[in-house]
């Protein structure tokens, strides 16, 4: 089916570095495609924002949860593999100046030798975008305005920017991401307009909370937003998460999905071999 699997820690409580070490050595040893880290700047004590993704409308991150940078995560983490991909899932892209996040990307990116993978989205939790001091209205706009900026700043030649949220002219940030083409970009979200900014801007998409009726759809979307805008819709891998079955993984290898995301805990090497080594054989083949 040509699909690969993707590890993302689930965050259990404090952070933990050599954990996080131990489980991306396991995943590169298992040969796993990927590993990925979460971003939330803050979690507020309480909040009315509702969280999509849980029928609760609360996501099960607390107080009580350690929630690292992940670009500070991945360079340590680059720091102790060779060949794992790792990824962002989902940088807030917005709570971010893109002049400074294009400089850190690329950063990370030349020291993991090319292994990075940007996994960005516009993010639900308006508390947060208030502790950051961000607009959390017209997010998706901007969010789209600072990918095109961190993309022309990623270009060979200065690069020159006139947008409503971010200008500058004729500047370099240097170092240059290690592909020529830049960061790939995976966008994240569950509506049109996360697919219709994955087929203007990403290499991927990642489609979250929706159940497989709800993917096709949003598949079908994208591929129609490609046709319209004269994007070939094979140059976005999609990716979800790991099903329990079988027979829903065949469900999205038809799809077109490539990449699976496996939830595993950091804190139980024995218990995390186990895991991605059943998943591997028993379900992923």
């Amino acid at each position: 089916m040509g699909l690969s699997l993707g590890v993302m820690p689930d965050l259990t409580g404090k952070f933990d570095p050599s954990a996080l070490v131990g489980l991306a050595a396991l995943a590169e040893e298992l040969g796993c495609e990927s590993l990925w880290t979460v971003e939330h700047v803050v979690i507020p004590q309480s909040y009315t924002s509702w969280y999509p993704y849980d029928p609760t409308g609360k996501m099960h991150l607390t107080a009580e949860h350690d929630v690292p940078d992940p670009l500070h995560v991945l360079t340590f983490l680059a720091a102790h593999t060779s060949r794992i991909k790792l990824g962002t899932a989902m940088l807030i892209l917005p709570e971010h100046n893109p002049v400074i996040l294009a400089k850190r990307l690329a950063t990370v990116d030349v020291l993991s030798g090319g292994r990075l993978i940007a996994g960005v989205g516009v993010g639900w939790l308006r508390e947060e975008y208030d502790a950051v001091g961000v607009p959390f209205e017209r997010r998706g706009r901007r969010a789209d305005e600072y990918l095109a900026a961190m993309k022309a700043l990623w270009a060979e030649g200065p690069a020159s920017f006139d947008g409503e949220f971010v200008r500058f002219d004729s500047v370099y940030v240097r170092p240059r991401p290690v592909r020529p083409a830049g960061i790939p970009i995976v966008v994240g979200g569950h509506g049109l307009a996360a697919v219709r900014r994955a087929a203007r801007f990403g290499d991927g998409l990642y489609p979250l909370g929706v159940d497989l009726a709800g993917l096709a759809a949003l598949i079908s979307q994208l591929r129609s937003e490609c046709v319209r805008i004269g994007r070939e819709p094979s140059e976005i891998e999609l990716t979800a998460r790991a099903p329990s079955r079988a027979a829903d993984v065949r469900a999205l290898a038809d799809l077109g999905v490539r990449r699976l995301m496996l939830r595993v805990a950091p804190d139980d090497l024995e218990a995390a071999r186990v895991t991605i080594t059943r998943y591997r054989d028993e379900v992923l083949t």
